[in-house]
């Protein structure tokens, strides 16, 4: 990642006021953004209906909050309830992002075609059909002929406004929020914190211990009286040879370890190693959905030979990004991890349940 972009990011999700000269552009921008969903919201613009129950899942700021470990936890807890799962990403950096056609993912190691996140949800969603298309109607019209769905789960869709979904999820980042409060470009925020009136469900995502945040609560209860709210933390669940198909314990690795990851928001990659006690030599910091090339490859290999690294470890978002090409790092691990609902689940379980 660029230094300017790394200080840019810094700045966003910080509580500085630093950027103040581009505030004029935020406010045209967040002006826009109020106005397009308003235009929906007073059915100027139709929003259309799937032929399925719908649930969008999304963020109000860019880079990652965890909206995919998101679906991935909704996927498994309705498909134990005997639903028929249907999962919807837009192919966001991959060559399927520029389809208007569904393409079902299938493979493991089809990364730059349909794109990294679809692939993982693929991977780690074994029971549902996962879907890589800009189209999200056309891909749920697909999903319901291919496999007969129940319900659809859509990835990154709170600003689709095109699709009516019946309960829409914001993941909103415990620590961080919404940042410096701020619009694009001064701040982090995709649209106005107001776009909350829309939410049914709030579901908070953190990497550290924590406790229920009552002000926020309050906070966001005065936008949106209505709100649900769960709470989730990452958990380790397992680290993995992909060469070998080995799982390690992470107590029982010893050696230097380099790092690297092309993810938003990368330092919880590396805050979560810390909290293993997995220290790093170097980490290697790449942009989110970044493509690698050969070239990344022996930066990386060069990079762990000059600190004699026992361990390069990774995401799994990164390594599926292009198995094959990633498989060619030396001693290569990834680190997999899931979401645990600390609090909230009661308010979870009830949503599944109604369902069926």
């Amino acid at each position: 990642m660029s230094r300017f972009r790394k200080k840019v990011e810094e700045i966003h999700f910080s509580k500085k006021d630093s950027l103040s000269v581009l505030k004029p552009l935020s406010s045209i921008y967040g002006s826009l953004m109020r106005l397009r969903r308003e235009i929906y919201n007073r059915n100027i613009l139709k929003r259309r209906t799937s032929g399925c129950f719908t649930i969008a899942v999304g963020n109000l700021t860019y880079g990652g909050t965890g909206k995919t470990p998101v679906v991935i936890n909704l996927a498994e807890m309705l498909s134990k309830k005997g639903l028929r799962i249907g999962i919807i990403h837009s192919g966001y950096g991959s060559s399927q992002h520029r389809s208007r056609r569904a393409k079902r993912v299938t493979d493991s190691k089809n990364g730059p075609e349909v794109g990294d996140e679809a692939t993982e949800l693929f991977v780690r969603a074994r029971d549902a059909l996962v879907y890589s298309c800009r189209d999200r109607l056309d891909a749920i019209e697909r999903a319901i002929m291919d496999g007969g769905v129940n319900v659809c789960i859509l990835d990154d869709a709170f600003q689709y406004l095109k699709i009516d979904p019946d309960i829409n999820i914001l993941v909103v980042d415990l620590n961080e929020r919404f940042g410096n409060g701020q619009c694009l470009p001064a701040g982090p925020m995709r649209e106005p914190k107001e776009a909350i009136r829309d939410a049914d469900i709030i579901w908070f995502v953190t990497h550290k211990d924590h406790k229920r945040d009552i002000c926020t609560e309050k906070e966001f209860l005065s936008i949106n009286a209505a709100l649900k709210f769960i709470y989730s933390q990452f958990r380790l669940e397992s680290i993995i040879n992909p060469k070998e198909n080995k799982t390690l314990d992470s107590s029982k690795i010893e050696g230097n370890i380099v790092s690297f990851a092309g993810i938003g928001r990368g330092h919880r990659f590396t805050d979560m190693l810390e909290a293993l006690d997995l220290k790093t030599s170097e980490h290697l910091s790449f942009s989110d959905h970044h493509r690698y090339t050969r070239d990344d490859i022996k930066l990386i290999n060069d990079t762990a030979r000059r600190h004699k690294a026992s361990y390069v470890i990774t995401t799994e978002k990164d390594y599926l990004r292009d198995a094959s090409l990633l498989e060619k790092i030396e001693n290569l691990h990834i680190l997999r991890v899931f979401l645990e609902i600390t609090e909230g689940k009661n308010e979870l379980e009830n949503l599944c349940g109604s369902l069926t």
